[in-house]
């Protein structure tokens, strides 16, 4: 009896005991397959760290106070400027001329800044069409109620790769090439723009000095004017009306001459915004005005002509964004699929390695992308027909400006012969009058209308110089010497 009662107790202790060992076999065999997740967790999250971490963000925030200050400092003797106009060969002198000026404007202006951030920004557009897609990574994890043992977890990683449609891809490359060349010659006519404003403004500023000083000696001869009506109305030899019509005369030139004065006043201020400098900064400037000295006569008119219809940056722009369309076009009709991904992948399973691999591609059964070839083809037809608008658009500035400068050298020509005649004329009236022919008042009056002239012919040179301005603007082709002191 106790030997039997012994048997099975120790036969139900060997089999609790084999239980118990295989519980912690399993746990043991388990404990691997844990390790082994946690690790493949641990390596996901690294690579994400490290990836997501080549690059970062710096905020810079513009205060608007602070940018109103410094552009009220703004002045010609910023160190900065001066070492760029120094880079430029155009360091500081004590007079500044139109391509200093220019300069500035380039330096102090946001024009050129947004054109050079629109090319950085297509640069970086191309480099995005250039780029080959990154791989996707992930970490499938899946629990199994039903399968306990050894472990109800299967754990691995994922990935996914895109073997791109190197035709579509080509040609997007392509689209984004001819766009940083359209990016590029917009900053050409950006400067040019540029470089018209200083000019206009500075032309501005040229006329309405001469025009405050020829304005304020015509006003000083007809002050002197009336005093001699009035000496000769004392004496009884002059009517009341002509004292009251040399006064008159007398007040509109004064009139004339402080409206002359806020003109010169106004240029001053537009020019300053032009190089983007505040009004004061230009106080005590010596400003050079000898580029409209130094302006000749184009050589080759005609072929100038025909050379700016081509060469013209906003042309060169206008046929790059209409290449830029047709590679997009060729995009659309060669991107009916955007390539094959390949997902390969690993999963540890109740301790067996499972290997995956998935093949998938768009197929085009439906639409084929006739929507987005419909766009391109439309975009394109677009981009032609605005080539042709900018082509017929220079072709009619150039004509205009040609038909200007040559009628404004016309008018230019006859002032100068008016201007002759009268100086001839007050020759002769000196002569008369210390020979006592004619009388002061006489002398006055043929001074008068020789500064009449002169004030005609400076409304005739400003013409001509603007006349000249758009035409060098409409050919882009500088109208001036190559040496000269233009500063």
């Amino acid at each position: 009896m106790t030997n039997g009662h012994g048997g099975e107790d120790s036969r139900r202790n060997r089999g609790r005991g084999g239980t118990e060992a295989r519980g912690s076999a399993a746990r043991s065999e388990g404990g691997p397959v844990g390790g082994r997740a946690a690790a493949l967790w641990a390596l996901g999250c690294v690579v994400c760290v490290v990836l997501t971490s080549c690059a970062s963000f710096r905020p810079e925030p513009i205060s608007l106070r602070a940018n109103a200050r410094r552009f009220a400092a703004r002045s010609l003797h910023n160190r900065r400027l001066g070492a760029y106009l120094a880079a430029m060969g155009r360091p500081p002198r004590a007079r500044w001329g139109f391509r200093r000026l220019t300069y500035v404007a380039v330096f102090e202006r946001p024009q050129l800044t947004i054109a050079n951030a629109r090319y950085r920004a297509a640069l970086g557009r191309l480099r995005i069409a250039e780029q080959i897609d990154n791989p996707k990574i992930g970490i499938s994890a899946a629990y199994n109620a039903s399968e306990p043992l050894p472990t109800p977890w299967s754990v691995g990683p994922l990935f996914s790769f895109l073997i791109q449609n190197f035709f579509s891809k080509d040609a997007l490359i392509g689209a984004a090439r001819q766009n940083v060349l359209a990016a590029r010659e917009a900053i050409d006519s950006v400067a040019w723009q540029e470089r018209k404003a200083v000019y206009g403004a500075l032309l501005a500023l040229w006329a309405a000095r001469r025009t405050t000083m020829l304005y304020r000696r015509q006003a000083a001869l007809d002050r002197s004017i009336t005093r001699a009506v009035e000496e000769r109305y004392r004496i009884g030899t002059a009517s009341a009306t002509a004292l009251t019509t040399a006064e008159l005369s007398a007040e509109r030139a004064a009139f004339r001459w402080h409206q002359a004065q806020l003109a010169a006043a106004l240029a001053t201020a537009r020019l300053a915004g032009v190089v983007g400098l505040p009004p004061a900064a230009l106080a005590d400037v010596r400003l050079s005005f000898a580029i409209f000295r130094k302006l000749r006569a184009p050589a080759a008119l005609a072929a100038d002509e025909q050379v700016a219809l081509i060469e013209r940056p906003a042309v060169r722009q206008a046929l790059a964004q209409y290449n830029a369309a047709q590679y997009r076009l060729q995009a659309a009709v060669d991107g009916l699929s955007d390539g094959v991904k390949i997902a390969p992948g690993y999963v540890d399973n109740q301790q067996t390695d499972q290997y995956l691999l998935a093949l998938k591609a768009h197929v085009p059964l439906f639409n084929q992308h006739q929507g987005q070839i419909a766009v391109a083809r439309a975009e394109r037809h677009r981009a032609a027909a605005q080539l042709k608008f900018v082509q017929e658009s220079v072709f009619s500035q150039i004509e205009q400006a040609v038909v200007y400068w040559r009628e404004s050298g016309t008018t230019l020509e006859a002032s100068r012969r008016a201007l002759r005649s009268a100086e001839r004329e007050l020759a002769a009236s000196r002569e008369a009058y210390r020979a006592g022919v004619i009388g002061e008042v006489r002398l006055l009056g043929v001074r008068l209308q020789v500064l009449s002239g002169r004030i005609q012919l400076l409304s005739a040179e400003k013409e001509h110089y603007a006349a000249s301005g758009n035409l060098m603007t409409a050919l882009h082709r500088k109208l001036w010497k190559i040496r000269n002191a233009t500063g």
